[in-house]
């Protein structure tokens, strides 16, 4: 406790390195952006450790259903929500001390590429000259702007007009085939053995407990889908997107997974006798004994 401002104070442990003390909201902080887990030790006194999933009051609610298609898009806002609030501070009279970016075994996990893009873009909005701006809008230049902006929507608007309709929505009632968008549909307990969906779009599409033995899904996005217990026995994923997918008990026994992008897929508990991995991306995977697979695992949980 800290006696001037009466706050709780944490220290943390990983890989017997102590850091600390952290207030009870930095440590819930670190959880959403990825700096700490639910696996790392916590202590108040630097004797009793005890991991911080033993302490409910300090899992942010983004946390709890994070095993849910709804629960990992909530996690992903939090993730960019606090990403962008910790930038703002940087940007203005620097960071405070607790919020400063460590070196070392401590910085930051990798991110999901979502929070990449999205910080890369702002970054670039924010770095604009504006002098640069200024000078253009003076004299001519607003006018030549105007002009030219007309031109390209004009043209944009002749371009997607050949193009044609739009990509179709989801069409949860289609039976399964190749390249059927079934993404966000709530799915599951399906059978779907020996089904053809290679190329299908099934992001955040709620398959949980279904069977899949067999099933062709080459070149499939499953991205952030929920495969919790499906059973995915001789199944083919070569090429397939799997990104932050839930297949915790899950069977992949014989499964084909060459080339396969895993990148923060949770396989905790599945079952992997006799699957392929070969070429497969594993970056910040958690494999089926609950370690984190390191970045640039490729075919293995290094």
């Amino acid at each position: 406790m800290d006696k001037e401002s009466g706050q709780t104070l944490w220290f943390t442990r990983r890989d017997g390195e102590v850091r600390g003390p952290h207030p009870a909201g930095l440590i819930s902080r670190f959880l959403i952006i990825g700096r700490l887990t639910p696996e790392d030790e916590i202590s108040l006194d630097r004797e009793t450790w005890l991991p911080i999933r033993e302490h409910r009051q300090l899992i942010p609610e983004e946390l709890e259903h994070a095993d849910t298609s709804e629960g990992r898009e909530r996690l992903l806002r939090a993730r960019l929500r606090e990403d962008e609030r910790v930038r703002d501070r940087r940007e203005g009279d620097g960071p405070p001390p607790e919020t400063a970016e460590p070196r070392g075994p401590d910085r930051r996990r990798p991110e999901p590429p979502e929070i990449i893009s999205h910080r890369r873009k702002r970054a670039q909005w924010l770095s604009r000259p504006g002098a640069t701006l200024d000078a253009a809008m003076r004299g001519p230049a607003p006018w030549l702007l105007a002009a030219a902006a007309t031109l390209v929507a004009v043209l944009l608007f002749f371009w997607a007009t050949d193009r044609g309709a739009p990509a179709e929505p989801p069409a949860c009632h289609l039976p399964p085939a190749p390249e059927v968008n079934w993404s966000y549909c709530r799915m599951p307990g399906m059978d779907l053995r020996g089904a053809d969906l290679s190329r299908a779009l099934l992001r955040n599409t709620d398959l949980l407990g279904s069977r899949l033995e067999g099933a062709r899904l080459v070149e499939a996005d499953l991205s952030y889908a929920e495969l919790q217990r499906t059973l995915l026995e001789r199944a083919d994923l070569r090429r397939a997107t799997i990104i932050g997918a839930a297949l915790q008990n899950a069977v992949l026994t014989d499964a084909r997974l060459d080339g396969a992008d895993l990148s923060f897929v949770n396989l905790t508990g599945a079952s992997i006798a006799g699957a392929s991995f070969d070429g497969a991306i594993l970056d910040r995977a958690v494999w089926i004994d609950g370690r984190i697979c390191a970045t640039g695992s490729v075919g293995t949980c290094d």
